[in-house]
């Protein structure tokens, strides 16, 4: 399975044809957004974005879109958030917002409920897609440090994903290799996006 995995679009008009472009150049299965789409809305900007992507679809929310988008997503048959869904023999795990964060953004979520909501989902093995990454992976704010979720972290440490898929942290752009591999593949409104092959092993490109 080949998953083109974008995050952190937060509105950006550019990028709703360069992600027309990157299905054009690498065919891939699925389009997995993991939140920031629009940036504290508008909705219209969500539903324009998916509805024109060929293929199979999925997104969550991030910390920077209302709380409306999940009603949205779900009528578009898009929506992961808060659920777990089987594609091409894979279970992919998913929930949007974030941890609190200092700026107050509209879909905020504590560590508790984060623990909650995706305990009740999880499988081993399973590929997990999160707005916030764990504490520890590809989260480092270089002013602050790791500034991942705990809950997510510690969750991944329990079920062991093959995959986690990620954004949210700008910065922590990046992949990390082993038993499991993270990816945040760095936001899309400055251009970057992740190819990532899912057989056997995981292979995964960033772009550019």
């Amino acid at each position: 399975m080949r998953i083109l995995h974008l995050t952190d679009l937060h509105g950006s008009e550019k990028c709703v044809g360069q992600s027309r472009e990157l299905i054009q150049e690498h065919s891939p299965d699925l389009v997995l957004v993991t939140g920031d789409i629009t940036n504290f809305g508008p909705l219209s900007y969500a539903r324009r974005f998916f509805e024109g992507l060929p293929g199979k679809a999925l997104g969550i929310p991030g910390n920077c879109d209302p709380p409306g988008i999940v009603s949205l997503l779900e009528s578009m048959g898009v929506n992961l958030h808060g659920k777990r869904e089987a594609f091409q023999g894979e279970l992919i795990v998913g929930l949007g917002g974030s941890t609190p964060t200092p700026f107050h953004t509209p879909f905020e979520i504590s560590e508790q409920e984060v623990d909650i909501s995706l305990r009740r989902l999880m499988v081993r093995g399973a590929i997990l897609a999160t707005h916030a990454p764990p504490r520890g992976h590809v989260d480092v704010v270089p002013s602050s440090g790791h500034a991942g979720s705990l809950s997510v972290g510690a969750l991944v440490d329990e079920f062991r994903p093959k995959l986690v898929l990620c954004g949210h942290i700008h910065e922590g752009r990046g992949v990390e290799r082993g038993s499991i591999t993270y990816v945040n593949p760095g936001p899309a409104f400055s251009g970057y996006a992740a190819v990532i092959d899912v057989e056997d092993e995981v292979e995964v490109t960033l772009l550019p």
